[in-house]
């Protein structure tokens, strides 16, 4: 009875699907979302079971990738709605939907219903609920989106994926430090491709700009310091490419002074010390770089800044500079009062020893 069952929704499902279906973009029929799905992958979407979806998928689908393809792309518009209602099935059906278009034959034969699946479901990992309370699982549905994203070779959804990932990973940086390092290193990496960071030069530097905070703060250090590192050496050689560091010069220095904190930490020196001396590295040329001075003529002299240590932009507490300016002034004024009050001026002594008494 199991394997007619199993037979009788298969052969409902190739009926469901020898009529053309459309791009995604046009939600159409495919917006109707978790009722328009086969009753056997509605029920798996509905328990939110991860593997069940999946071996639904790949009952229904026959061995046809694109088919395969086309039901990810269902599964994850139905997923979505789930977002507000039920947020960790939400993202566990999401995980399921990006783990099929993860098969190359798939994203060779679904390649539009490929990048559906990872946009969508950055929607549902960058929402919120989800990540109240699934912080790790959408950390991980993350990872893996950004991986599809960049087999797609689609700068735009690439950058769309890696910025809705990186601010995953700001957000979720308290909770579980180590994979927001590891989720923003990935974001980065993805962004640091020149066909991304020349086509989606804002994005990339929003992408750059939120991994440098994070790694500036001491839990992600030491959640994962080495990746820190990582992440520092290759933020300043991102925002210091003249494509990106010209959307937002301001935004590119900012971004500069938090890696070179980051790799100048304690911590961070402890676990990889050549990162401090690579983005030193980068940071010299780029407060040298034509291309950067011109966009920005204060950027020689705030990225010497940087390297002095005198960035207000910088990790470190600009109060604490202005208290010890202010202690050094007040001391070096009790310096010259007690150096008044030791020599007096030679003017107020009286001349009554240079005359005899009469």
């Amino acid at each position: 009875m199991v394997r007619v069952g199993a037979l009788v929704a298969v052969l409902l499902a190739a009926t469901a699907l020898q009529a053309p279906v459309p791009a995604f973009a046009q939600q159409g029929q495919q917006a109707s979302g978790i009722n328009a799905l086969p009753p056997a992958l509605r029920a798996a979407v509905l328990s939110g079971n991860a593997s069940s979806v999946q071996q639904a998928i790949n009952v229904l689908s026959a061995g046809n990738p694109q088919r395969a393809g086309q039901l990810a792309a269902q599964v994850v518009a139905a997923a979505e709605q789930l977002v507000q209602t039920n947020p960790q099935a939400a993202i566990t059906v999401a995980g399921a939907a990006v783990e099929i278009v993860r098969n190359a034959p798939v994203q060779a034969s679904a390649p539009q219903q490929t990048q559906d699946v990872v946009t969508i479901a950055a929607r549902i990992f960058v929402a919120p609920a989800v990540q109240q309370v699934a912080p790790t699982a959408a950390a991980s549905v993350a990872a893996a989106a950004i991986s599809v994203a960049t087999a797609t070779n689609n700068p735009a959804v690439v950058a769309s994926v890696a910025s809705a990932a990186v601010s995953t990973a700001e957000r979720i940086v308290q909770i579980a430090p180590a994979a927001a390092v590891q989720l923003a290193a990935s974001a980065v990496q993805a962004v640091s491709a020149q066909t991304v960071s020349q086509a989606a030069p804002q994005q990339t530097m929003t992408v750059a700009t939120t991994a440098a905070r994070i790694i500036v703060q001491p839990t992600a250090q030491q959640a994962a310091p080495s990746a820190a590192a990582g992440i520092a050496v290759a933020v300043t050689q991102v925002v210091s490419t003249p494509a990106v560091y010209n959307a937002a010069p301001q935004a590119a220095i900012s971004a500069m002074a938090n890696a070179y904190s980051a790799a100048t930490s304690t911590t961070v020196q402890a676990a990889a010390p050549q990162a401090a001396q690579t983005v030193t590295q980068t940071l010299n040329q780029a407060s040298t770089s034509t291309s950067l001075n011109q966009s920005n003529p204060t950027n020689a002299s705030q990225v010497n800044a940087i390297l002095a240590r005198n960035n207000p932009q910088q990790a470190s507490n600009p109060q604490n500079n202005n208290s010890n300016n202010n202690n050094n002034n007040n001391n070096n004024n009790n310096n010259n009062n007690n150096q008044q009050a030791n020599n007096p001026p030679p003017t107020e002594q009286p001349p009554r020893f240079t005359a005899s008494p009469t």
